[in-house]
């Protein structure tokens, strides 16, 4: 069974918290967004989406959902959630809450990293409210790629680490066994058939570089949605675009699954940032939120704003619930998880810890590597039947003063065993 404490701690900001901390000695990431969601969650997330956005949402399907091929806008477009919809599309999200009704007796179910959330995030054709963004990694399967070289939580043999990964770190491969390049971040000569290209690595205001002659496909998570000849193709923030030398072997490339690959490693979630290394905080060494791209201020290669957009990048002025992963001196992986209001709570004052906070909670706990797992909202953590350990609270956008609390539907899980 996972070792649970609930504690009522007094943070370095002086404030009173509730924290759960988990100890488990698994875990193992459950990737809701691959399959359908029951059509009454569905339904709530369109609705919380929408009220969210400002904007018509509509359903997608998983991205490996195909469908008969057709010209659309030029462009070759092999899969459903990119063929021609009205509004803003959403990807399937679940319940965490009923998603728990499937756990085994002792297991916990958290939420574990970030999604595209903001219209300034889906605004491109094959992006979709609710895509993870960064690693995604399920028994051995990464089903989304890394994008910025940002912190991850990985889970391999030898036991847990906490590492930066981007997604010149991963090999990539074809179906049919081809490899491709990644292309490394900020090197704009890049340009040639078997490159794989992803937002900040290689492409010119969210689009592959010109490539006359040449045809690329786009591909959510590991499925293809999309073929163009020529360049300007859109690249999705949850996958990338591979670069092929004619017709025939983008063809051939888009007909099967992609296989990117991380060597050793099992299960992996990318969040972000570090917040402690070497059983120190991070916010007085440097400046970790540019390191990651979390800052508007970071350098980018790129007029794309980096996912998650206007995260709030400060220690002490945004207090919210939090949920982070740390691994003690001995190797011990441990969760710590404060209750807390949404990050767009306006109803009296916020509660729950800074960054600075969690930071020091962190090492107080035995941590000497941390990182950010998720906060606000997002912040979930369930046992079997579906019990919460902490309350979540989420906000209805359309009524934001309502003291209602929602729980917010998510992409995926991490199950602690």
């Amino acid at each position: 069974m996972v070792e649970v404490r609930f504690l009522e701690r007094r943070l370095a900001s002086g404030m009173l918290a509730q924290v759960v901390r988990l100890a488990p000695k698994m875990i193992r990431v459950s990737p809701c967004f691959i399959r359908d969601a029951p059509p009454d969650e569905t339904r709530l997330s369109l609705t919380l989406a929408s009220a969210r956005l400002g904007l018509p949402v509509a359903p997608v399907p998983p991205a490996a959902r195909r469908m008969t091929p057709r010209e659309i806008d030029g462009s070759l477009r092999i899969a459903a959630r990119a063929d021609a919809r009205s509004g803003v599309a959403c990807a399937p999200l679940r319940l965490l809450r009923t998603v728990a009704a499937g756990l085994a007796p002792g297991e916990i179910l958290i939420n574990a990293n970030y999604f595209l959330f903001l219209p300034t995030e889906v605004s491109a054709p094959f992006d979709a409210y609710g895509d993870p963004v960064g690693l995604t990694q399920a028994d051995g399967v990464i089903e989304t790629p890394p994008q910025v070289r940002r912190a991850c939580l990985l889970m391999s043999d030898a036991g847990p680490e906490i590492r930066r990964i981007g997604f010149a770190d991963i090999a990539v491969c074809s179906a049919e066994g081809k490899e491709f390049t990644p292309h490394l971040f900020g090197l704009p000569d890049q340009t040639g058939p078997g490159t794989a290209f992803a937002l900040f690595h290689g492409s010119t205001g969210g689009t592959t570089p010109p490539g006359k002659g040449l045809w690329d496909v786009a591909f959510v998570g590991r499925h293809a949605v999309a073929l163009s000849e020529h360049g300007g193709l859109s690249i999705p923030r949850a996958g990338c675009v591979l670069r092929c030398a004619n017709r025939a072997d983008a063809d051939a490339v888009a007909s099967g699954p992609l296989h990117y690959t991380l060597p050793g490693v099992l299960q992996g979630v990318q969040s972000g940032p570090v917040i402690v290394e070497s059983g120190e905080t991070t916010e007085a060494k440097r400046d970790v939120f540019a390191e990651e791209l979390m800052s508007a201020e970071a350098p980018r290669p790129d007029t794309v704003p980096v996912s998650p957009h206007a995260w709030a990048a400060d220690w002490h002025g945004t207090r919210a619930a939090r949920l982070s992963a740390g691994i003690t001196g001995n190797g011990q992986l441990f969760f710590c998880a404060v209750e807390g209001t949404s990050s767009f709570f306006r109803d009296g004052l916020a509660k729950g810890a800074t960054l600075h906070d969690l930071a020091h909670l962190m090492i107080e706990e035995g941590a000497v590597q941390a990182m950010h797992l998720d906060g606000g909202g997002s912040t979930q953590v369930f046992c079997e039947g579906g019990g919460a350990l902490i309350a979540p609270r989420d906000v209805h956008h359309g009524m934001p003063d309502s003291p209602a609390q929602f729980d917010r539907p998510l992409p995926l899980g991490l199950v602690l065993s």
